[in-house]
């Protein structure tokens, strides 16, 4: 995986299987050259790539339920896209 080109890791959450527990192992405790940025009483981190305002991370920890609540693989792959592609856009609006 590299971090730093095009490529999203998308985290497909199956209840039941440790995946609130992983997820969240994933945006807090994994060591990156630009950790999640978690802050306290927040559900949700912000994980962008080195130098960037783009996500890395595509899970309910980094963007929520953008595709809806425990989205399916099928629900994933026609969601993410478009949401990926809204959230950048917005972040290149907001004055750096």
């Amino acid at each position: 995986f590299d971090m730093k080109g095009e490529d999203v890791i998308v985290f497909l959450h199956i209840q039941k299987t440790g995946g609130t527990t992983f997820g969240r192992h994933l945006v807090q405790n994994v060591r990156l050259e630009v950790p999640c940025d978690c802050r306290p009483g927040q559900k949700k981190c912000t994980c962008y790539r080195p130098n960037r305002r783009e996500t890395w991370l595509f899970s309910r920890f980094s963007t929520g339920w953008s595709c809806g609540l425990h989205a399916d693989w099928t629900e994933l792959t026609n969601c993410v896209p478009g949401v990926l592609d809204r959230r950048e856009s917005a972040a290149a609006k907001t004055p750096r």
